[in-house]
């Protein structure tokens, strides 16, 4: 099942969707054992975007292997996390409205940051 549209993913400045199949497949797999809607905030972002919104230099979202996850709650957090974990995403950045994934193999796995 794919719980995702391409409307969800695209970069809100340009429409364009570049996406790793491989992390929306696991995406899919984290909602599964999450049990819980995954409302996506952040998919894609073209490095213009990425700039005007003040995101990192080194961000995976140009990338297209990173997500950020809506959780404003501490059992929405929970329930996420479990669920990234649980599919075996590893990069994890818990914020105060959402959960940031990635799936970027270029950088050090394993850790969870605020």
């Amino acid at each position: 099942m794919n719980f995702f549209s391409d409307e969800e993913l695209v970069c809100p400045c340009c429409g364009e969707l570049i996406f790793d199949a491989q992390f929306r497949q696991d995406l899919n797999a984290a909602r599964t054992y999450a049990q819980i809607p995954f409302n996506i905030n952040s998919g894609y972002r073209c490095r213009k975007h990425n700039a005007e919104i003040g995101g990192s230099e080194t961000s995976s979202h140009p990338k297209g292997c990173a997500a950020d996850i809506e959780a404003t709650n501490s059992r929405q957090r929970f329930r996420v996390i479990f669920g990234l974990l649980m599919a075996g995403l590893t990069r994890i950045g818990i914020r105060k409205t959402f959960i940031h994934v990635d799936d970027d193999r270029e950088k050090d796995q394993e850790v969870c940051w605020l």
